[in-house]
């Protein structure tokens, strides 16, 4: 069997064109949404879990999401969709204003060469967004066990002004939040590696501020 490459370039030009639209997300329950969702085996515990939300994974390899759609379909779930998407092109742009509960960045690629920095999709642009596109009460969370990624996201969450840490200003969390793993969050324990998670929380009176989308 072939093996799919972990990691893709998402600059390369086939991967550039942007999302015609804002995903268009049903209104009604609580929607929860993975960035780079992988195979979405955080999505899949998280989806039977709770029947009475909607979840969104997001990622660029759509022959990666191939066996998790199938998981999708095999456990008959309605409320997990998989949809690719660059993240370096669509993160400040993709949803809608204050539509989300949820939004869970889990073990994002930490492209480690300086050269390679500019891949990462997190900016102060889309953090914006992202923040802008929580519900009130919506929650950013963020894991990975590379520390200068993480404490690169703790600045750029930290340099909001809609959001609020919940584990106090420039912390990390102590405990693990959620039951659910992703595949990584289970490598990571069985080899005994440390995991730095954030929990940021937007501010009470913030969201559901109309932005423009080109």
């Amino acid at each position: 069997m072939r093996r799919l490459r972990q990691h893709v370039n998402p600059l390369k030009a086939s991967s550039l064109a942007p999302r015609p639209a804002p995903l268009a997300i049903p209104d009604g329950p609580e929607v929860e949404v993975e960035l780079g969702c992988g195979d979405a085996a955080f999505l899949l515990e998280r989806a039977r879990a709770y029947p009475d939300r909607l979840f969104y994974g997001i990622d660029i390899r759509d022959k990666f999401l191939e066996p998790a759609r199938r998981a999708v379909a095999e456990l008959g779930l309605d409320n997990l969709e998989l949809c690719v998407s660059n993240l370096i092109v669509d993160a400040d742009r993709l949803f809608l204003p204050g539509r989300l509960s949820r939004i869970h960045i889990n073990f994002p690629d930490p492209w480690f060469k300086r050269r390679q920095h500019n891949r990462r999709w997190l900016t102060p642009a889309s953090v914006d967004h992202l923040a802008r596109s929580l519900a009130p009460g919506g929650e950013i969370y963020f894991q990975s066990d590379v520390f200068s990624l993480a404490l690169e996201a703790l600045a750029l969450l930290e340099g909001s002004a809609l959001l609020a840490n919940s584990a106090g200003e420039w912390s990390f969390l102590r405990e693990r939040p959620f039951a659910e793993r992703s595949g990584r969050e289970l490598i990571c324990e069985e080899e005994g590696l440390r995991i730095w998670r954030l929990l940021f929380l937007l501010r009470e009176g913030e969201g559901l501020v109309d932005e423009p989308f080109d």
